[in-house]
C-alpha cells in the first residue's frame, strides 16, 4: 500500500483539532471549578470527544491542565516579546489586553481563583518587571516590582471580571498611568547621595 501522505496529514489534523477542542473544554470549565473537581467525562462531554480518545493524549485532567498551561504561557511569551522594549508599557499594557479580549475564555480561566492564577501572576510580573526597570535601583525595584506586578494583577482580574466593558486601549492608559504614578513617587522620595 502506498501512502502519499494525505493519510498521515488528516491524522495531523484530527489530532489538532482534538486537542484544541480538549484545550478549549479545559478553558471554560476552570473558570468556573478546580481541576480537582473536574472529571474526564465533564471534560469530553464538553469537548465532544470521546474519552478513549482523551485517554490516547492524556494521562488525566491535570496532565492536560499542565500541557495547556505551558502553551498559554508560551502564547503570552510570544505576545510579550512582540512588543520593542522601546515601546514602552502603554503598548505593552495594550498589546497583552487585546490579547485576553480576544481570547475571553483564556482571560476568565487566568482570573479564576480555580484557573491558572499562578500563570496570571507570572504574566503580571514579566510585565511589572519590563515596566518599572527604569529609575528604581536595589530594594526599590525589588519591592516596586511586586508591588507593580499585585496592582496589575488586581487591575486586569477586576478588568476581566466586569466583561471587558472598558476597551483595552482606555484600560492601558489608566494602567500606564497609575504605575508610572507609583513609580515617580517613589524615585522622587529617594533620599539624597552623599
Amino acid at each position: 500500500m502506498i501512502n502519499n501522505g494525505f493519510e498521515e496529514r488528516s491524522e495531523d489534523r484530527r489530532i489538532r483539532k482534538t486537542k484544541k477542542a480538549l484545550r478549549a473544554a479545559l478553558v471554560r470549565l476552570l473558570s468556573k471549578e478546580s481541576i480537582a473537581e473536574i472529571t474526564i467525562k465533564e471534560l469530553t462531554d464538553e469537548a465532544d470527544v470521546h474519552r478513549g480518545t482523551f485517554y490516547h493524549h492524556y494521562r488525566d485532567a491535570f496532565d492536560l491542565k499542565e500541557q495547556v498551561e505551558e502553551e498559554i504561557g508560551q502564547e503570552l511569551d510570544e505576545v510579550l516579546s512582540s512588543v520593542p522594549e522601546s515601546d514602552g508599557a502603554f503598548e505593552l499594557l495594550l498589546r497583552v489586553l487585546r490579547f485576553l479580549e480576544e481570547n475571553r475564555d483564556v482571560a476568565k480561566m487566568l482570573a479564576s481563583e480555580s484557573g491558572c492564577p499562578k500563570l496570571m501572576e507570572q504574566l503580571c510580573e514579566k510585565i511589572s518587571a519590563r515596566c518599572m526597570g527604569n529609575g528604581l535601583f536595589g530594594e526599590q525595584l525589588r519591592y516596586g516590582s511586586r508591588f507593580c506586578a499585585a496592582g496589575i494583577q488586581g487591575m486586569i482580574v477586576s478588568w476581566v471580571e466586569d466583561g471587558m466593558r472598558m476597551p483595552p486601549k482606555e484600560m492601558a492608559k489608566v494602567m500606564e498611568t497609575m504605575m508610572m504614578g507609583s513609580q515617580q513617587q517613589v524615585v522622587s522620595k529617594q533620599p539624597a547621595t552623599v
